[in-house]
């Protein structure tokens, strides 16, 4: 099934099982830098904090290590609205990324440590009714790729809100440079057939993982193989979705893509905007097009958490 999957009212709009980091970002060359500005980040706490600054119910399931930065990332997921009941304390380090907006080439990790502290997501954190009360369950092949454990989360995830008629989204999210390609494809394909809602990029993305750059051939492709609501992201040139009810593409206005100031996890801000759509009971065309204002409000605005947009700024 796809978006249509039914989102019932339940306590929680969305459940983000993902890694939590440290990002310095500065606006120069990183390795010449002397001022970086600290916050949180990470592809899936971005999605968890776009949504919650729209107004969703999000919780994260996650693990913050006990080291200078545990005060810090605690605070800062709470000052976004997002309940952190199920992220847990553990020893060792947090992981950390150096980013610079001068930098889009090299996308949203130009140096990065995953630390430890991830590697404590695993499955005893989650529990059956945690994942009942939600109406969608969202992760990425970001958590896939700290451990085996970490895969092993992720699959029991799906696969129980799978077995009871949970919307389950997906981002492959590829970082060949914290694992092969070859892992990154078997974890792609042990939850493919169990997604509802898939995010992936076009064209380096698709074409890595399925052989294919069109967004056509990508949604064909991954239709064909069950997954209801195909989301493919094409940066400047917005994105294109193909569902039940049909296929269509959602351009960027041409004067908004040129103002993007920032490109950084502007991909995980879309993917979060859609999934709060979801959980208010858009459909997917709709859900895409409030995505694609998402996303362009962080790309022109730039910068980190703080830069997401809440549903006032989407209104002005």
């Amino acid at each position: 099934m796809g978006s249509s999957k039914s989102v019932y009212n339940r306590d929680c709009d969305l459940l983000v099982i993902g890694e939590t980091m440290v990002e310095f970002s500065c606006s120069g060359d990183v390795l010449e830098s002397d001022s970086y500005k600290k916050d949180i980040g990470g592809a899936d706490v971005v999605v968890a904090a776009t949504a919650a600054r729209l107004g969703s119910r999000v919780q994260l399931v996650s693990s913050v290590a006990r080291d200078p930065f545990h005060g810090f990332i605690r605070g800062r997921l709470t000052e976004q609205n997002i309940d952190i009941s199920h992220v847990v304390t553990c020893q060792g380090y947090n992981g950390i990324y150096f980013t610079s907006e001068d930098s889009p080439d090299l996308r949203e990790y130009l140096v990065h440590h995953p630390g430890t502290a991830n590697r404590q997501i695993v499955p005893s954190l989650l529990y059956d009714e945690l994942i009942e009360k939600c109406k969608i369950v969202y992760t990425s092949s970001e958590l896939q790729s700290v451990s085996r454990q970490t895969r092993n989360t992720v699959f029991k995830a799906i696969h129980f809100a799978h077995q009871n008629h949970i919307m389950v989204a997906y981002d492959p999210n590829i970082r060949l440079m914290r694992w092969t390609l070859e892992d990154a494809l078997e974890s792609l394909w042990s939850v493919l057939g169990l997604i509802d809602v898939i995010f992936i990029s076009s064209p380096e993305e698709s074409m890595a993982l399925l052989g294919y750059k069109h967004p056509f051939e990508v949604i064909g492709f991954l239709r064909d193989r069950g997954v209801g609501t195909v989301v493919v992201k094409m940066g400047a040139g917005g994105c294109m979705v193909g569902c039940d009810e049909g296929l269509r593409q959602f351009p960027l206005p041409e004067d908004g893509a040129a103002k993007f100031k920032d490109p950084i996890l502007v991909g995980s801000a879309f993917n979060g905007g859609f999934l709060h759509c979801i959980a208010r009971g858009y459909d997917s065309f709709r859900a895409a097009e409030m995505a694609n204002s998402v996303a362009l409000y962080k790309g022109i605005k730039g910068g980190g958490i703080d830069s997401l947009p809440t549903t006032n700024d989407l209104a002005t």
